[in-house]
């Protein structure tokens, strides 16, 4: 089953775009919460499943990463492009576009964010031999000096 991976994609997509630019180093912990889902083709059971699911995460931004950016850090997924950035004033608005599996997973995310927290709201939309749409909600937030490190 390859749909959790899209999840996982579409989630992390959006996630570093609010994450890593203009913020402060350190360890972060977010969210993104599944609020809807369509799945033409799948078990109903599958879309319920993820509908309302939330993926937690924590992770060290170092002061290397939060210097390059959004966009130096989708870089590492060379499938992946930007087609709209903006990210100024508290607020960000991007869209990419990715390949993947022999599909196009677009995803487009709007919201507000600071050097310290941030929340987004994106949409996803993957065509190709597999198709599905989903909605989520993204938060994240600084929770001090790395640690282990």
């Amino acid at each position: 089953m390859r749909h959790p991976n899209f999840l996982a994609l579409a989630g992390f997509a959006m996630l570093p775009a609010a994450v890593h630019a203009q913020v402060q180093p350190g360890q972060w912990e977010s969210t993104v919460t599944v609020q809807s889902i369509d799945m033409p083709g799948a078990p109903p059971q599958m879309a319920a499943m993820m509908k309302g699911k939330t993926t937690r995460q924590s992770y060290c931004i170092t002061p290397e990463q939060a210097a390059k950016g959004p966009q130096e850090m989708l870089k590492q997924n060379p499938s992946c492009r930007f087609t709209k950035y903006s990210m100024a004033g508290g607020v960000i608005s991007t869209a990419m576009t990715c390949s993947q599996n022999g599909g196009t997973m677009t995803a487009q995310a709007n919201g507000k964010y600071n050097s310290t927290s941030f929340n987004v709201t994106s949409t996803a939309v993957m065509s190709g031999r597999m198709s599905m749409r989903m909605t989520s909600a993204s938060s994240g937030r600084r929770l001090g000096p790395c640690m282990g490190n």
